[in-house]
This record gives C-alpha cells, sequence and structure tokens, in this order.
C-alpha cells in the first residue's frame, strides 16, 4: 500500500516562494492550492494563494521591467 506524502508548512512555503514563480500564469497558484489542499487537512489555502500570488507577480513584474517596449518617434 502506498501512502501519500505528508507535506509541512516548510514545504507549502517553499512551493508558494520558489516554485509558484515559475508558473506561466498567475492562476495555476490556485490549482495547484488546490492540489496541496487535498495533501493536508491543516493546510491554509487562502494563506497560501495571497503568499504564492505574491511571489509570482514579484517575479513576473521583475521580468516586465526589464523590457524595453518604448517606441522612438
Amino acid at each position: 500500500m502506498r501512502s501519500t506524502p505528508k507535506f509541512t508548512r516548510r514545504d507549502f512555503e517553499f512551493i508558494a516562494d520558489e516554485i509558484a514563480p515559475l508558473l506561466g500564469w498567475a492562476t495555476g497558484v490556485k490549482e495547484v492550492a488546490q492540489k496541496l489542499k487535498a495533501t493536508n487537512p491543516n493546510f491554509d489555502y487562502d494563506r497560501f494563494v495571497d503568499r504564492a500570488t505574491e511571489a509570482w507577480e514579484r517575479n513576473h513584474l521583475a521580468q516586465v521591467e526589464d523590457i524595453d517596449d518604448e517606441i522612438p518617434y
């Protein structure tokens, strides 16, 4: 019989801070959170979504700031 892995708060924080920013779209954060919620009854869905979305935005806004989209006239 195969048991499901037990994730800890530290694991969830790592996923929110390091993995979520790698997602292509911020909407993926909620999909990941739904799957993680199934792994631990104490999982705080809203807290994870807030933290992961913030990390995603920091990562993607930093990339956008590097883009030079000025149109010379």
